[in-house]
């Protein structure tokens, strides 16, 4: 279905990033503006020759859509945030980090204590960007 929505899991050293600026974002500020690529993962693999994260990358630019469900589990609060995804990919030069980015509208803010261990298993992956 072309209206279902997926949900995403991220996560970042720059919880203010996220949080203050909302936003959420990835690194790999050597790769540039992602959206000078073409639409397809051969692009973004010959840019990028880790082929986890140039899925990744190409996941963040491409398959991710407004409206969106975003989780983010904030390590200095220990909160897990949850946001929708309310633009486009992103290229922002002026950042010092994290350049790839989509603006997001948090809409909760829960405690891990509200999930399950199982729960928390999920949306502790090891990626930066992941489905959930």
């Amino acid at each position: 279905m072309a209206d279902e929505k997926k949900v995403w899991g991220i996560h970042t050293q720059d919880d203010s990033l996220f949080l203050q600026g909302n936003v959420i974002a990835i690194g790999w500020k050597e790769m540039g503006d992602l959206s000078v690529l073409a639409p397809d993962r051969e692009s973004f693999r010959d840019k990028c020759s880790v082929a986890t994260s140039s899925g990744m990358l190409f996941r963040f630019v491409h398959e991710m859509q407004i409206g969106d469900y975003v989780v983010f589990p904030s390590k200095t609060d220990r909160m897990v945030n949850i946001g929708v995804v309310e633009s486009e990919y992103q290229y922002s030069p002026d950042a010092i980090e994290y350049k790839q980015q989509r603006s997001v509208k948090w809409i909760k803010h829960l405690p891990r204590m509200s999930f399950s261990q199982g729960a928390l298993y999920e949306i502790g992956s090891f990626m930066s960007l992941f489905t959930v």
